[in-house]
């Protein structure tokens, strides 16, 4: 009796293991940032005016490129939910990633097990099914660009740009493979596709053609960046200017995030392609399997370095390393094995490094999840008060863009830092010519409230504001302060007194 050697089909276990987590997730984990939460109200307008028919070109417009929230409006249209059908969609394409990372590991090793590992490293890991499961673009967009590394890897240079394309009509800074998609291939083939070239230029053209006939300005999405960012600025001054403890925090986060042995393995593997060249040797063919995977880890990577060094990045988030450590698994997979090719008697003792480097940064990235989950649980607190007892015709003030978003109040009824006057009495003064009726500021944060009225006075009267609640978590500590306007107490007229008693100029840090 002949028994069959056919080899079961690994794609339906690959497939659970990387889904279960990320589906959970979408239904039962909060989202990772405020911004998902202006990501779900744009879906839901998108996918109303579908559905009434109503739909035009200028509604892709936005502070954002529209792919990802198009593709979910269009989902809500079946769903009737904007906030899970964001979510799921974000969850999907997180599965997708941990498959194109098996296919794309195997396709540059050959090696089954070293592709079935990569799979591991980021199905299981915290920071991807948290980020998996948020209405955000940060997992489509990786999505994206691994479906145009492996095309690439299979010189299907065409695909390749219609991926990098999707990506570009995802996120902004993939625009930059219009120029590095054609080098990979001339690299590979001495040679470009005009086709490929065509095919990547779309989407800046694209979208310079929605500005246009949204705003009747070409250049109105980068106009509205720059003010962003200058009211980023003016709201939290300390970020207009590079300091040694943000340096530290965010060299931090980006080395968590990306993982201190993918980012190793790269710089590895990156010396192996550049000591033939700088010998003017010929690249080695086993070599030469791994430059387009370099080439997309390193040209992501030194665009976030350009984006932080010229400040517009002024911030690094978890997230930014996220697209790193995708891209650069396979790389590390193939690091390893041509290391114990090269060097046999390294192999145990670097994979075990690799192995004890990656539970660490994972064990990290839980933690800090875990503490992200008590944050936002603090946010959700104070923004669930203000959606139960906010009046609409008041203003509240509130740099926390979560705590804004949470609430579901509309976006002009806050004030922020950046027009506030710096001293208290003229702080006060705007409060009152606006008629803010609530302030909410977190402790640790570089706000208005927190500078001029120091920690010892949280939880007293300021001016006429009195403290309504204070939610906080202790791990990863974050406290956030709901004032109220007190209606019966101090009068409006009587604010200088009432600032000068909130705020001695002995203890006012602003000159």
């Amino acid at each position: 009796m002949r028994h069959s050697t056919k080899q079961r089909s690994p794609w339906p276990t690959l497939i659970l293991v990387a889904a279960i987590p990320r589906i959970l997730g979408a239904f039962f984990l909060p989202n990772a940032f405020g911004d998902a939460y202006v990501y779900i109200r744009d879906i839901g307008v998108m996918s109303a005016k579908i559905r009434a028919g109503t739909f035009a070109i200028t509604d892709l417009y936005g502070f954002w490129l529209p792919l990802y929230q198009f593709v979910s409006a269009l989902i809500n249209v079946f769903v009737g939910n904007g906030f899970y059908a964001g979510k799921l969609v974000s969850a999907v394409f997180g599965v997708g990633v941990c498959l194109l990372i098996y296919c794309i590991t195997l396709r540059i090793t050959a090696h089954r097990t070293a592709a079935l590992l990569a799979f591991l490293v980021i199905a299981l890991n915290p920071l991807h099914i948290f980020y998996s499961a948020s209405a955000m673009t940060d997992v489509p967009h990786a999505f994206f660009l691994l479906a145009s590394l492996y095309f690439c890897l299979k010189q299907r240079w065409v695909l390749a740009a219609v991926f990098a394309a999707l990506a570009g009509l995802t996120r902004m800074e993939s625009w930059m493979f219009i120029a590095v998609i054609p080098a990979i291939q001339f690299f590979r083939q001495r040679r470009i596709s005009i086709a490929a070239v065509a095919i990547l230029t779309i989407p800046p053209l694209f979208w310079l053609y929605v500005s246009w006939k949204a705003t009747g300005n070409w250049r109105a999405c980068f106009v509205a960046r720059r003010e962003y960012h200058n009211w980023l600025f003016a709201a939290n001054p300390t970020l207009a200017h590079f300091s040694l403890p943000h340096i530290l925090s965010d060299g931090a986060t980006l080395l968590v995030s990306a993982d201190l042995a993918v980012l190793m393995g790269a710089f590895v593997a990156g010396w192996f392609v550049i000591k033939p060249l700088a010998r003017r040797a010929r690249i080695q063919d086993d070599v030469r399997a791994i430059v387009p995977a370099l080439v997309f880890f390193f040209a992501t990577l030194g665009m976030i370095a350009a984006a932080y060094l010229t400040g517009a990045m002024p911030i690094i988030f978890p997230r930014y390393g996220l697209i790193l450590f995708t891209l650069g698994i396979p790389i590390l997979a193939w690091t390893l094995l041509y290391l114990r090719k090269q060097r046999p008697r390294w192999a145990r003792r670097l994979l075990i490094a690799v192995i004890v480097i990656c539970t660490f940064d994972a064990s990290v990235q839980f933690v800090g999840s875990v503490g992200l989950l008590n944050q936002i649980s603090a946010q959700r607190a104070v923004a669930d008060y203000l959606h139960a007892h906010f009046q609409p015709n008041a203003h509240i003030f509130c740099d926390d863009t979560t705590v804004q978003a949470l609430s579901g109040i509309p976006l002009e009824k806050f004030l922020t830092s950046a027009d506030a006057p710096r001293d208290p009495e003229g702080f006060l003064n705007y409060l009152k010519a606006k008629k803010v009726e609530y302030v909410v500021f977190v402790v640790n944060q570089d706000s208005t409230p927190v500078r001029l009225f120091p920690g010892g006075e949280y939880g007293d009267r300021i001016g006429p504001f009195e403290a309504l609640m204070n939610s906080h978590t202790e791990f990863l500590r974050t406290s956030i302060w709901l004032y109220r306007l007190h209606a019966e107490g101090v009068k409006w007229n009587s604010l200088g007194q009432s600032a000068k008693r909130a705020a001695p100029g002995s203890r006012n840090p602003i000159n």
